[in-house]
């Protein structure tokens, strides 16, 4: 009997660990089936073109850069204005603005001492054009002497840079016109068999000298295409 019951047990005893071990192995297959994820992947790239800010100034004579942009106003009397224009067009790929930019401090500050001798009109037409741009009967840039808008008429200088047109398309087309007109009161001329240049730099009292402007006649200037809301200080030399 005793013998038996040994027997008995053994094959139970044998069945539970079997029976365990079975319960094990499973555990660990389901386990191992959990760290198995589904994927799927695409390839595919990033790419793109640069844009560019391009002008194209022509409608004058040629000057030192290629650009037709030389404009020149011949023998001006007081009281007789006189208008120069250049065209433009965008030949760059993206929208642009469009700024007149006076580079030479010197020369303008010799205009802007004209004062009430002298009368500027600034004027743009075409693809996103200002119009109106810039009116003073009364070049003064001295700020202390003579405010800004404090006068009659008012002290107006003209500034460094002015906007002329803004969101000018690609292929868009424009012009630019700077007129000038000495006031009737001016009395000083050429002498006979000479020339007086306009707006010789420097002269004697104007607010702004600057050695590296060196000595002149006339007023340097600049058509500079900017992206559409950068004024021309905050950008670098193109290409």
């Amino acid at each position: 009997m005793k013998s038996f019951m040994t027997k008995s047990m053994k094959v139970r005893c044998a069945a539970i660990v079997g029976t365990v071990g079975l319960v094990g192995a499973t555990a660990f297959v389901a386990s191992g089936q959990t760290g198995a994820y589904f994927s799927d992947t695409h390839t595919g790239s990033i790419s793109g073109t640069i844009g560019s800010i391009r002008i194209t100034p022509s409608g004058g004579t040629e000057s030192t850069d290629g650009s037709f942009m030389d404009l020149a106003f011949s023998n001006l009397l007081p009281g007789d204005p006189q208008t120069v224009t250049v065209n433009y067009q965008n030949t760059g790929a993206n929208t642009e603005d469009v700024y007149v930019v006076f580079p030479n401090a010197t020369a303008l500050s010799a205009l802007n001492n004209l004062g009430r001798y002298g009368t500027v009109h600034l004027s743009s037409s075409g693809n996103g054009a200002v119009g109106d741009v810039f009116d003073s009967a009364n070049l003064n840039d001295n700020s202390g002497s003579c405010p800004l808008g404090v006068g009659t008429p008012p002290c107006e200088p003209l500034p460094k840079d002015l906007l002329i047109a803004s969101g000018v398309n690609p292929g868009g087309t424009g012009s630019f016109s700077f007129s000038f007109n000495y006031a009737s009161a001016l009395s000083g001329q050429a002498p006979v068999g000479s020339t007086a240049y306009w707006n010789t730099y420097p002269v004697a009292g104007q607010t702004t000298t600057n050695g590296t402007d060196g000595s002149g006649n006339g007023l340097p200037y600049e058509i500079v295409a900017t992206q559409p809301g950068v004024t021309p200080g905050a950008v670098g030399t193109l290409p």
